[in-house]
């Protein structure tokens, strides 16, 4: 996430015009359903794929991605689990209120979602700030999850520099990127983000950024993405972390911090960087699938 600020200046120069995204309405998707439920006292919106009887996976995205982060993944696991996507309070086409952007606004969004739609149990998938909010809900709710799948969520190193010193800038290049056409976007993405993604996944990265609010970052303030020595202890659901490729060093430190969970296990996937699921697709689902088979 370090490397997120030296492009601010390049997406400050590419941005055109205002976008209109910020008050569209989500299009029908694969034959997802798309709806939205009143949350903690805001409009949640989600896609769901469907499916009765299915294990229900919820998937939480990302600090300025949406539900749709997900596509690639869970058309994938579609044949097998009801897959529900939701966007953030602030992203995508849920509400945009002026705040709080906390780790804990986030946990009561997602456990009123589970509350509204009457889903018991189910399997809480996160990338980044997403796999913080689903370990914040398993260590204060630790008898509502199923299991727990965490993508490269933010560890000790990076709370380091996760604090309000950076939410100037990051919040300018959130803004510089709403400001900015959606092909050029794409072209940032291929060219400076993230090379080598397929139009696809470079397609819904465009438009979660065009969808975002700015005040989102405000989640960096005071406790910030969360302290996983305090939180893992407190989670009882078998738990996966997927973590991007790391020197020798640092991945014995991310494994003594997995060993604070009760009943988890943390894999490090090879040549991979934060977008651990979409650097090396066929791995990533084969860990999920291994590890969900195993809760049998």
């Amino acid at each position: 996430m370090k490397c997120l600020f030296l492009f601010i200046s390049i997406t400050l120069m590419l941005s055109g015009c205002q976008s209109n995204y910020g008050t569209s309405q989500p299009v029908p998707y694969a034959n997802w359903e798309s709806n939205s439920v009143i949350s903690n006292g805001i409009r949640i919106h989600y896609w769901r794929t469907g499916g009765r009887g299915k294990p229900v996976i919820i998937m939480a995205h990302g600090i300025t991605d949406y539900g749709l982060s997900w596509a690639s993944l869970a058309g994938k696991l579609q044949d097998d689990y009801d897959i529900i996507m939701y966007d953030a309070r602030g992203h995508g086409f849920s509400e945009k209120p002026d705040g709080p952007y906390t780790l804990d606004a986030n946990v009561k969004d997602l456990v009123g979602l589970i509350e509204v739609l009457k889903i018991e149990k189910p399997i809480l998938m996160g990338h980044s700030m997403g796999g913080c909010t689903v370990a914040a809900l398993g260590a204060d709710y630790p008898d509502l999850p199923a299991a727990i799948i965490m993508e490269d969520p933010v560890f000790p190193e990076s709370l380091e520099y996760l604090n309000e010193d950076i939410l100037p800038d990051w919040k300018a290049m959130v803004e510089a990127d709403r400001r900015t056409d959606k092909q050029e976007l794409m072209k940032i993405a291929r060219t400076i983000r993230h090379k080598g993604l397929s139009d696809f996944e470079y397609d819904h990265w465009a438009e979660s950024k065009l969808l975002v609010s700015p005040n989102v970052i405000d989640i960096v303030r005071g406790e910030s993405f969360g302290d996983p020595i305090k939180i893992y202890p407190k989670i009882k659901a078998p738990t996966l972390i997927l973590k991007a490729d790391a020197d020798k060093e640092s991945r014995q430190e991310h494994l003594k911090v997995a060993e604070l969970l009760p009943n988890g296990k943390l894999v490090h996937i090879d040549g991979t960087s934060h977008l651990v699921r979409k650097d090396k697709p066929v791995e990533t689902e084969r860990q999920i699938r291994n590890f969900l088979n195993g809760l049998n």
